[in-house]
């Protein structure tokens, strides 16, 4: 019995979903499903969904799809007859732009890829300077490749910021889907002479709440009794390209000035509970 299968999405439509043996990819554009089956970077074995498909469907199984991907040509090839194909002539201008566009798409690859190993080194580093500028010393900076996490702390004041960073987007084709977007958490600490007491009082409001993990926006307590330490942190998503352009270039000042209205809100929270 014959398959019917709706049509597919408008190719500028994302409303593709491609499933790999690495992972799920999309929400993605159908042009950009076929220039990266083409390039190699999603496996001929893939599978495809989308609304009105009533499963998974491996590439090769869907027709329509599948012609798109092959360039119109049938799976199994018709033989011809043997000989030279006669190529059309093309001019020497028309040469020289093909070979110019297979160099120009090269390096954009490479770019995009160099991009997507580096900018997680450089947002760091961003964060480090911004933090530094707000008068702040950098005390503790440990990864564990992925994780990355910051510890800073005022001098005279005795206050210290907490950062955890990760980048959510491991390679080219995942910030193509998703972004380069960074999870962030910030704490914000003050050190108390009555921790004990603090603590325990905090720990029974939220034990009370039921809080059983920090979704964005929401501000959590926690402590470190060894140091006398108390911190209200948040969790948030913010988009590493907000911040580090195509080449490198930070923009400091708003990095800078987002980091400042996180700690101002965390320090406004964390004295409503201790003082």
């Amino acid at each position: 019995m014959s398959v019917t299968f709706p049509p597919l999405p408008p190719p500028d439509a994302a409303a593709l979903y491609v499933g790999t043996p690495e992972g799920q990819l999309g929400p993605m554009r159908l042009d950009d499903v076929v220039r990266q089956h083409a390039s190699g970077q999603i496996p001929p074995d893939a599978a495809v969904w989308y609304d009105g498909l009533p499963q998974w469907v491996p590439f090769n199984e869907h027709p329509e799809l599948r012609s798109l991907l092959t360039g119109g040509r049938n799976s199994t090839p018709t033989p011809v007859a043997a000989g030279p194909v006669a190529q059309p002539a093309r001019s020497d201008d028309e040469l020289d732009r093909q070979f110019g566009e297979l160099i120009k798409g090269s390096w954009d690859y490479f770019n995009a890829n160099q991009f997507a190993h580096h900018v997680d080194e450089v947002f760091i580093g961003a964060v480090i300077t911004s933090t530094l500028d707000s008068g702040y010393s950098l005390i503790d900076l440990t990864s564990d490749g992925t994780n990355h996490y910051l510890r800073f702390q005022q001098m005279e004041e005795h206050t210290r910021i907490l950062y955890q960073l990760h980048h959510l987007a491991r390679s080219p084709a995942e910030a193509k889907v998703l972004g380069h977007v960074a999870s962030v958490t910030i704490g914000y600490g003050e050190r108390v002479s009555n921790l004990g007491r603090i603590w325990g009082a905090v720990k029974a409001e939220y034990k009370s709440g039921y809080l059983q993990s920090a979704e964005p926006g929401t501000v959590t307590i926690d402590a470190d009794l060894e140091s006398g330490y108390i911190y209200a942190q948040i969790d948030l998503f913010w988009n590493i390209t907000d911040y580090v352009d195509d080449h490198y270039q930070t923009d400091y000042a708003k990095l800078g000035a987002h980091i400042g209205a996180s700690i101002h809100a965390l320090r406004k929270y964390l004295h409503g509970r201790i003082r």
